[in-house]
């Protein structure tokens, strides 16, 4: 197939709350497995395929400069320009934020794919699938059947339907649509009050289809804290270095000060 022009959002504004239980305060995102950060392996993938014209990555206000490290080299390739953008009170106001940001580029794209920075297993494989079945119906998502029962129940958590599991599907990310009816959807969705799960919720509630091609369970969300297997190692030397960084800012910025306050002092007649 030929590759249809294309930009890349990777969600990681979230506050990581269920991966935050003990309260650590520290982003799921910026910790590693085998040696790279979740949100470096949730984006070197997009990297390998063609006509990929930029990447905007979403983050915490105040967390730029935490988001900058976890991308450890990838501001170094020089191909593919990857853009920081400060996400907003939730998911959708922070996918929101990036398209518009995107819509500023003026970049010759026709697909954006939304992808969650927590989503460290993802493969080329699994997004050209994903692109691919965009370009036919105008959404994707890629969707595995499940292996559960699926009850819906009331406020009090007592079952009161059962669900047939051949008429559902779980779904994952990437989910990839044609622009600009995606930023279209979104704006529409800024303003109407109510609340969306994914993205796909957003396309298809202003009227535009969205196929499923077929997931991968490999390609897992990392939500929990025992989904990283040395993490609270991890977090330990994170917080340790995050406030030994932060001292050394300060006294950077107070040697500044001096410095300029010394050389004003001198200056003066």
């Amino acid at each position: 197939m030929g590759f249809p022009e294309h930009a890349v959002i990777v969600t990681a504004a979230g506050s990581s709350d269920r991966f935050n239980k003990q309260g650590h305060g520290v982003k799921k995102e910026y910790l590693s497995i085998d040696g790279h950060s979740v949100l470096f392996r949730s984006i070197e993938p997009f990297l390998q395929i063609p006509n990929c014209r930029a990447i905007l990555v979403t983050h915490p206000e105040g967390m730029e400069d935490q988001c900058a490290v976890a991308l450890e080299d990838l501001f170094e390739q020089n191909f593919i320009p990857i853009i920081l953008v400060q996400g907003g009170k939730d998911r959708q106001q922070s996918v929101f934020n990036a398209l518009k940001m995107l819509g500023t580029m003026s970049l010759p794209i026709d697909y954006v794919a939304i992808h969650d920075g927590a989503r460290c297993f993802v493969t080329s494989d699994l997004i050209i699938r994903t692109l691919a079945t965009a370009t036919v119906f105008g959404g994707a998502v890629p969707a595995l059947p499940p292996t559960d029962a699926l009850k819906s129940i009331d406020a009090n958590g007592i079952i009161v339907s059962h669900i047939a599991r051949a008429e559902t599907v779980a779904v994952q990310t990437p989910q990839i649509f044609h622009y600009p009816e995606i930023l279209t959807a979104h704006q529409s969705a800024s303003t109407n009050g109510k609340s969306y799960v994914d993205d796909t919720q957003v396309f298809t509630d202003f009227g535009m289809s969205v196929g499923i091609c077929e997931g991968d369970r490999a390609n897992r969300k990392i939500t929990y804290i025992e989904d990283i297997p040395d993490a609270e190692e991890q977090i330990d030397q994170y917080l340790t270095n995050l406030e030994e960084g932060k001292r050394k800012a300060k006294a950077a910025i107070a040697l500044e000060q001096a410095m300029s306050q010394v050389k004003r002092e001198e200056a003066q007649p």
